[in-house]
């Protein structure tokens, strides 16, 4: 039985129905002029629940057969899965990995660290405590509580498993990263836009989301991938005094902040009692670190802590060693400095090269650039065929509708930047 005849509604019923399995795999289901008549909504209505639940994952439509249900097995990292796999180009500029040249040595500290624990018996704890010691001081906030987690995704993920429910509102930035859209997909929740400038969310933008009566604000505080945007101090103590009037979590991501150039700005200054943030060191330090840190309100760590130890699910006590010695190392300090300057310079030489191809790309600072183009299918295809490989925007936004957008990594060396913006500039002007 559908209660709520909204889109919304009925889409929700329908993804209840195909999670619990009543809805299997491969079930036709009616046409939309069918189902109209039988609930007494315009067809309209039935088209837009139809396209959330696609969106979802959860059915596929095909003009000559029809729309039949996928599925839930086809919903987890739908968005992320979306991209395509590399393609057989000269330059895949497509996703944002870290130059292996910028990446410090993981062997001495690795090294050092086996060396310096006593790694024959179990830990006591999710964290290490010379690794939660190093972070405690540079921590924009006075966190309640702290536990190390296998990334920020996996961080994020834990946060989502014990704090949303299905059908729960989460507030998200109009243009985030397909990870994170993948999340509030995945627990089942509905994704609330909110439109940011350079500096963050925008107020009036985030007053009228709260009104929908969000349970969590997910927010990338820096170098927020894709569009680049930074929370600066004055726009945070502009959100503060309407956050605090609604019992909403704030789950802070800043998973670059090691090479950020922006200062470093925390909701938690101001609500610590209800903001956690998440960082990680895998774009900075290496990719095979896999450590997050997560900290903040007691009453969601504490709980994410019990599961961590109900499943064993934590880094290991050697990796969060070794990511304490390199976090103190002046040597790997500098490298790290250099790397930051190294992906500034090149982000910066993108974004010239595309101004003056009369592009707009946004934000301050980041891993990659996001930039709005007129036909971003034909840009993809051009620069594609001449061994360039770009990602579309569409994973990237809330509604999916991103596909007048790209996303370029700006990551890698090379001297490509004149020959990318012209073919954007093309496909802008056509």
């Amino acid at each position: 039985m559908v209660t709520d005849r909204s889109a919304r509604g009925i889409a929700d019923r329908l993804g209840d129905l195909i999670h619990a399995g009543r809805l299997p795999q491969g079930l036709p289901l009616p046409t939309v002029r069918a189902l109209a008549a039988a609930l007494h909504v315009g067809p309209t209505t039935i088209a837009s629940a139809w396209a959330q639940l696609r969106r979802r994952g959860l059915i596929h439509c095909d003009r000559r057969h029809g729309s039949v249900v996928r599925g839930p097995g086809t919903l987890a990292g739908r968005r992320s899965a979306s991209l395509p796999p590399p393609p057989p180009v000269r330059l895949d500029l497509s996703t944002a990995f870290p130059d292996p040249a910028l990446v410090p040595d993981l062997a001495g500290p690795m090294a050092t660290a086996v060396a310096r624990t006593h790694w024959r018996t179990y830990p006591d704890d999710t964290a290490d405590v010379h690794l939660a010691a190093v972070l405690r001081e540079t921590w924009p906030f006075a966190a309640e509580d702290f536990t190390v987690t296998s990334g920020a995704h996996d961080a994020v993920h834990r946060v989502a498993g014990v704090v949303l429910h299905p059908h729960d509102r989460v507030l998200v930035e109009e243009v985030a990263d397909a990870s994170l859209l993948d999340i509030v997909e995945d627990h089942r929740a509905q994704a609330v836009p909110v439109r940011c400038d350079d500096e963050g969310p925008l107020p009036e933008a985030l007053e009228t989301a709260l009104a929908t009566r969000p349970g969590m604000l997910l927010l990338q505080t820096r170098m927020a991938s894709p569009h680049g945007h930074a929370l600066s101090r004055r726009r945070a103590r502009a959100l503060v005094p309407m956050l605090a009037d609604h019992d909403v979590l704030i789950l802070e991501r800043d998973t670059a902040h090691a090479l950020a150039p922006t200062p470093d700005v925390s909701l938690g200054e101001f609500l610590p009692g209800q903001t956690l943030l998440v960082r990680s060191w895998n774009a900075s330090h290496g990719p095979h670190l896999r450590v997050g840190a997560l900290a903040g309100a007691r009453r969601v760590v504490s709980r994410v802590r019990a599961r961590q130890k109900a499943s064993g699910g934590w880094p290991s006590m050697l990796t969060q060693r070794a990511l304490a010695q390199m976090l103190t190392d002046p040597q790997t300090r500098e490298t790290i400095r250099r790397a930051g300057a190294t992906y500034g310079d090149r982000r910066q030489q993108m974004v010239q090269a595309l101004r003056e191809q009369g592009l707009t790309p946004t934000g301050v600072a980041g891993l990659s650039v996001w930039v709005p183009v007129r036909d971003a299918a034909a840009a993809i295809r051009s620069l594609a065929a001449d061994g360039i490989g770009i990602a579309s925007g569409a994973p990237f936004t809330v509604s999916g509708d991103g596909r007048s957008h790209v996303r370029i990594a700006t990551t890698l060396r090379h001297d490509e930047h004149a020959r990318i913006a012209r073919a954007l500039g093309e496909a802008h002007r056509r």
